[in-house]
């Protein structure tokens, strides 16, 4: 069951198909590096505790530097995890039975809003790239449409061939329904036709 979240210019008949975030391995992969990172100072530190004859008093202005050197590399790292999740969480593509809909986060404070209608959509690709990609099954969804925006890429998304196949059937099926929508006669082209063929006395 996808997930219903309200987004800018949802219509109250819309219904939500597919929500998607980016796959939990890139976020993840972040994670784990800043973490390796965080062991720097104190593999620095252990190393010059064993080839120097110098150590830092408590209190004295060395070691009050040395401290508030290492608050601030900690206080970065946390502010870099910090932005890949707002990156990671609030980034979010959104497949509904109308449209798609793809939200970037752009740093803290900007935000995009990028759609196109179903039916203008003419062409859907999926990849994966990569031992890791093909592994854990994510990768590249790319989107070809007749709209302003040309191309949408959904970018390492779950599982990227079913989405393409999802978009492709929903929109056959707008696009089916359009189809069948012009080939019906007008109700009031018809009570025209009538009034017109209706005759006189």
């Amino acid at each position: 069951m996808p997930r219903d979240i309200n987004f800018p210019g949802r219509q109250p008949d819309e219904n939500i198909v597919i929500v998607l975030h980016r796959h939990w391995f890139i976020f993840a992969r972040h994670v784990i590096i800043l973490f390796l990172l965080a062991g720097v100072p104190l593999a620095v530190a252990y190393v010059w505790s064993q080839i120097s004859v110098f150590t830092l008093v408590a209190g004295s202005f060395s070691h009050t530097v040395v401290v508030m050197a290492a608050a601030l590399y900690y206080l970065f790292l946390w502010i870099l995890i910090y932005g890949f999740w707002l990156d990671y969480y609030l980034d979010i593509f959104i497949i509904t039975d109308k449209r798609i809909v793809d939200i970037e986060q752009d740093g803290l404070f900007g935000r995009t809003v990028a759609e196109e209608r179903l039916y203008r959509i003419q062409d859907v690709t999926s990849d994966a790239q990569g031992i890791m990609a093909t592994t854990l099954h994510y990768g590249n969804v790319y989107v070809q449409t007749a709209g302003k925006t040309e191309r949408f890429i959904f970018e390492q998304v779950t599982h990227p061939e079913n989405v393409a196949r999802t978009i492709l059937e929903l929109t056959d099926k707008i696009v089916d329904r359009l189809e069948e929508d012009d080939k019906q006669p007008h109700h009031d082209d018809a009570a025209a036709d009538q009034q017109h063929t209706k005759p006189l006395g």
